[in-house]
């Protein structure tokens, strides 16, 4: 019996969960400030690509899981190589010198 394809080290499940988890965690960022502003004319953050920011802060706990509990080094190590390159993209793209 084949285990699941989170309880496998590869490079590619922790590319994929790297992407997927903080995609899925700004979308719910969003709703939350969308439903938010709609109600109470509140925006969580001052600047909307804050929460792209703070999206990459999903990736903490599967960079946890998957480097000191399962001792998975492939998908742990895709995990974090994913969200620094995003937070590098991020700073690149927001705070250039003038």
């Amino acid at each position: 019996m084949k285990p699941s394809i989170l309880k496998r080290d590869l490079w590619q499940v922790g590319i994929i969960i790297g992407i997927g988890l903080p995609l899925l965690f700004f979308m719910v960022l969003f709703s939350v400030d969308f439903s938010l502003y709609r109600l109470f004319s509140f925006h969580i953050t001052d600047k909307f690509h804050y929460l792209f920011l703070l999206s990459m802060t999903a990736n903490l706990f599967p960079i946890r899981h998957y480097l000191i509990k399962l001792r998975f080094e492939k998908t742990g190590l895709g995990i974090l190589f994913i969200t620094i390159g995003a937070i590098i993209i991020y700073f690149y793209s927001y705070y250039q010198p003038q």
